[in-house]
């Protein structure tokens, strides 16, 4: 291979520039499955690749939430994705009542719900300028309470319809299905984010707010449009947990938002906005997972997900904090 080539100016050396972090995840990955194996004589699997390859899905799914925010700029994050999904698939079980003619009704309540929520993100975060956390944290313990609410004294009822058991519980093959939604709504992704007038602003806004607006970009409008996305897709995700759960109960999307944040970051989001690659994205969610296993391999248990994804954001916020730095 010609030295120019493999230069600081050649082709090859400005791809793995601009997606060290994708090729950085990639090889954490294998490396995780390669030490797995060490430890249990199945991590390497078929069926153990598989089951990951699913546990993951769902986290990359919230984290396209946290990756349109943060695009956006503003240090931008979405705390209240997990209980916008609670809250819809509490609603919306006994909507549903195990059938699948009011699959659509369900729907309908879950973008309902997803349209409040990110709309007053959204409203608040955009227009008052009020910082994203504390707007989507707030946001997070209203729906909580109102949960609380709903559900006090009462068990909840309803399942899911069958269309969407298969969809997020059942598999294809050996293959589960909701990896094969994931590789649709990543195709998606990537072309509105990346071939749209609008993902071309989103990212603008992300990186130089100024020269966006005065480019004759509402900026304001981007950002809060980013949020109504976030809410609207988790309030969905919220129907694609009951389907794969088969019921509906008390936190069960809260322990995907420290996740979702994870994955994004691992898969090379920009925390100041401007920048993001959904496939590093997913790529960073099936690291966090495969992280996952290998810590209760090790016998760290539950308690053991959550010392591990907190080591894991430290040290890359620490990297990212240096690599800014470094500029």
């Amino acid at each position: 291979m010609s030295p120019s080539v493999m230069s600081r100016d050649g082709p090859m050396y400005r791809v793995y520039d601009r997606h060290k972090r994708v090729f950085a995840a990639l090889l954490a990955i294998v490396l995780i499955f390669v030490m797995g194996q060490f430890v249990v004589s199945t991590f390497l699997s078929l069926n153990q690749i598989l089951i990951t390859l699913k546990l993951a899905s769902f986290i990359a799914l919230f984290s396209l939430c946290q990756m349109i925010v943060m695009a956006a700029g503003g240090a931008g994050l979405d705390l209240s994705v997990g209980y916008t999904a609670t809250i819809t698939a509490i609603f919306t079980a006994s909507v549903m009542s195990g059938r699948n003619d009011h699959l659509w009704m369900a729907i309908l309540v879950a973008v309902g719900i997803g349209l409040a929520v990110g709309l007053s993100n959204g409203l608040l975060s955009a227009y008052l300028k009020l910082p994203s956390l504390v707007v989507t944290l707030a946001m997070s313990q209203i729906l909580q309470g109102i949960i609380n609410v709903y559900t006090a004294g009462a068990l909840i009822t309803g399942k899911p319809s069958p269309v969407l058991q298969i969809l997020a519980a059942k598999s294809t093959g050996p293959f589960p299905n909701i990896v094969f939604l994931l590789v649709v709504v990543a195709g998606l992704a990537m072309v509105i984010l990346y071939r749209t007038k609008w993902g071309a602003r989103l990212f603008g806004v992300g990186e130089n707010e100024t020269a966006a607006y005065l480019s004759g970009v509402n900026t304001r409008r981007v950002r809060a449009t980013a949020f109504v996305i976030s809410g609207t897709f988790a309030s969905l995700l919220g129907l694609l947990l009951l389907g794969n759960m088969g019921v509906a109960f008390k936190d069960m999307g809260s322990d995907y938002v420290l996740p979702s944040i994870a994955a994004a970051v691992v898969g090379g989001v920009s925390l100041q906005g401007g920048d993001g690659n959904y496939i590093g994205v997913i790529l960073g969610a099936i690291l966090l997972q495969a992280l996952l296993n290998l810590l209760v391999a090790l016998g760290w248990g539950d308690a053991g997900k959550w010392v591990g994804f907190g080591i894991v954001l430290y040290a890359l916020l620490a990297a990212y904090v240096s690599n800014r730095r470094g500029r």
